[in-house]
């Protein structure tokens, strides 16, 4: 199996939980983000279908590319022992730091995927969404 065979597969198998994900694109942000993450966040309780398109695409891409790019580093070991310790080491410590480091962002998360997960939360199309969100919430200084 190739690396990036065995990459994918490890994303697949034990990164693909949201907050794993979420800690991945906090340790490994993009070189030129177009948006903070602090608003990707918050972009969510608006949008929450982002979560299950873009933004989970989108992290799971970083995830990918940085264990690419770091896994691979002793060069005396088995691809598959080098990626299993560097996936030991992201769990018991780097990702829980990361947690720890930005708590409030996790909070944040999980209160959207309540709202996703909830049984009476209503997604309106992406159009009429954002009319009826004005009138519900207008902006500040917008009257």
């Amino acid at each position: 199996m190739s690396r990036i065979d065995l990459v994918k597969a490890a994303v697949d198998e034990q990164l693909d939980d949201s907050y794993d994900l979420l800690a991945m694109r906090i340790l490994f942000p993009p070189d030129r983000p177009e948006v903070e993450i602090k608003q990707e966040i918050k972009d969510l309780y608006v949008y929450p279908e982002r979560l299950k398109t873009g933004y989970r695409d989108e992290w799971r891409a970083i995830a990918t590319r940085a264990l690419f790019r770091n896994a691979f580093g002793d060069h005396w070991r088995s691809d598959e022992d080098n990626l299993d310790r560097y996936l030991s080491f992201l769990r018991e410590q780097a990702i829980p730091r990361c947690v720890h480091e930005n708590i409030d962002l996790f909070r944040m998360l999980g209160e959207v995927l309540a709202i996703v997960r909830s049984d009476n939360a209503i997604a309106f199309p992406d159009p009429k969404r954002r009319a009826l969100m004005k009138i519900i919430w207008p902006e500040k200084g917008s009257r």
